[in-house]
């Protein structure tokens, strides 16, 4: 772990910028992630015992969910590239 008070100014702004961006991509890949697994699973089952042995299986739909999260982690790998682009050209 890094001591920020003992870090000076400019190496602790590098490791806030460096910790946001590891931030803006990692939680929209893991969504997209996520959303592809969801998406192509389709629904899960839920086992719920009645006694004896027995199961009562529900079906749930889980691929809207996954879709939206698919939409979000697209967005979000575009924003950060859009934002990556714009940091990084001189003006």
């Amino acid at each position: 772990m890094i001591d920020v008070e003992t870090e000076s100014e400019p190496g602790r702004q590098a490791i806030i910028r460096r910790t946001c961006w590891s931030i803006a991509w990692v939680v929209p890949v893991i969504a997209l992630i996520t959303g592809v697994s969801l998406t192509v699973a389709g629904t899960v089952e839920q086992w719920t015992p009645i006694g004896e042995g027995q199961f009562e299986v529900t079906y749930l739909a889980v691929w809207p969910a996954g879709l939206a999260l698919l939409a979000v982690g697209l967005l979000g790998v575009t924003a950060a590239a859009i934002a990556a682009a714009m940091v990084t050209t001189k003006r």
